[in-house]
């Protein structure tokens, strides 16, 4: 058993390292993932065993979390496991949606302050929570403002729980109501099949035809409702929006790569974040390429690698979201795409050659100062190309990497291999700002 559950968004790893050293330097075991799922396991079914098994969920939150549909989940099912929760305020954002429904009577741990302050605070205030004393006093948002006295962390969950369970039975009555007939005599057969329930039924979205909710007493990790007083379990969705538009592969990490995009001609294209309930880490070789329909694609922030070839020959694509744990980008990843402006993510590790090549209008490129290669043909044959920053000092740039491309500016670090290459090859150079 673990002491605490980390709930994260992956856009915001170097913030879940700072707090999992802080608490497991004092002692406190965590558990999160990937780390603490096992070969061979189930994503969905490790992050339900972990919740379980932890006494307290700490969730990270972010921006980038608040928008997670995942991490939305895991607070969800902590709720249902009536664990203690303790938001760990990282920015500005408020709680919008579902999240706003959880977490707005919860008490917060804020950040303010210098790092190493908000991290024993929140070291503090989990050593509290694990031994079980009473945390009205631990600062909330609203705390300042209210000057009333707060509910106990477990009494808030039991009653968002409480809550909940009439929302639930609420919605199963309205549901009954507006499509069934009242069956005066309660006849222990339960419902009448309609069109609507038949059809859950026959797609797999309903995993059972009805139990006598009196005979239950756990409901965890499933989304259900009540008609007529049978309770009716629908599949828990862990797939994002869009997962069935591709062909994927399941790594050895469990975590999913896709291989193919299958779906609709679009312009716009999100990509998305978890598939069969494991999250998407690789875009495989050549998944989009030739897609000449496609201008816009968001790689979600569980990816850390893109395929050989991957967007190549996607004329119309011009805009591209990265994902900020990016670490890897194969060769001819976006070469003879409709790229113009692109900055990549300072997470980023790796370029192949010819990434780049035959971009006709690609002007401006980023490379952050973990990119210590630019391969042969990187930058070949990009005729609009104004400029190329190349943040690290200590780079090598093949002799090939701009060729059958003039005019282009090298902007770096003075007296780097950058403006050696600059003056060696004819090239224009700029000081990094």
């Amino acid at each position: 058993m673990s002491d605490v559950f980390i709930s994260y968004s992956h856009a915001d790893v170097p913030l879940r390292e700072a707090v999992v050293q802080k608490l497991e330097t004092a002692g406190i075991q965590c558990w999160y993932a990937p780390r603490n799922i096992q070969p061979g396991e189930e994503w969905a079914d490790a992050i339900i065993n972990g919740l379980k098994n932890s006494k307290v969920m700490i969730l990270i939150f972010t921006a980038s979390s608040n928008a997670s549909v995942q991490v939305l989940r895991e607070v969800g099912l902590a709720v249902d496991f009536k664990k203690a929760i303790i938001p760990f305020k990282c920015d500005e954002t408020m709680p919008s949606g579902s999240m706003q429904y959880y977490l707005s009577t919860l008490h917060w741990m804020d950040s303010a302050g210098t790092k190493e302050q908000a991290l024993d605070e929140l070291l503090e205030l989990t050593r509290k929570s694990l031994s079980g004393e009473n945390q009205e006093n631990t600062p909330s948002k609203n705390s300042e403002s209210s000057g009333k006295k707060k509910l106990s962390s477990q009494k808030l969950i039991l009653w968002i729980a409480a809550a909940f369970l009439v929302l639930n039975i609420a919605l199963g009555i309205f549901l009954y109501t507006r499509n069934h007939s009242v069956n005066n005599n309660n006849a222990p057969t339960g419902i009448s099949a309609d069109e609507e329930l038949s059809q859950l039924i026959a797609d797999g979205v309903v995993l059972r035809n009805g139990e006598d909710i009196r005979q239950l007493t756990t409901l965890y990790g499933l989304r259900w409702t009540v008609i007529n007083n049978k309770l009716y379990y629908f599949s828990t969705d862990y797939d994002s929006p869009g997962a069935d538009n591709y062909l994927v592969a399941i790594l050895d990490d469990n975590t999913v790569m896709l291989n193919k995009y299958i779906g609709p001609e679009v312009n716009e294209i999100v990509i998305p974040e978890i598939v069969d309930g494991l999250p998407v880490t690789v875009i495989g070789d050549g998944c989009f390429e030739n897609n000449t329909i496609l201008e816009k694609v968001t790689i979600p922030d569980t990816t850390d690698s893109i395929g050989i070839a991957a967007f190549a020959g996607c004329t119309a694509l011009k805009e591209v979201i990265f994902p900020a744990i990016l670490i890897q980008i194969d060769e001819s990843a976006f070469a003879e795409t409709g790229l113009i402006n692109v900055r990549l993510p300072d997470s980023v590790e790796t370029i192949g050659a010819c990434t780049f090549m035959d971009c006709n209008q690609l002007e401006t490129v980023f490379l952050p100062e973990k990119v210590q290669l630019i391969s042969p043909n990187t930058f070949r044959n990009d005729p609009a190309l104004k400029s190329v920053t190349i943040a690290a000092k200590k780079v090598f740039i093949d002799v090939d990497a701009f060729y059958e491309t003039q005019n282009v500016t090298l902007i770096g670090a003075p007296g780097s291999y950058t403006e050696t290459f600059a003056s060696t090859m004819g090239l224009k150079f700029k000081e990094i700002k």
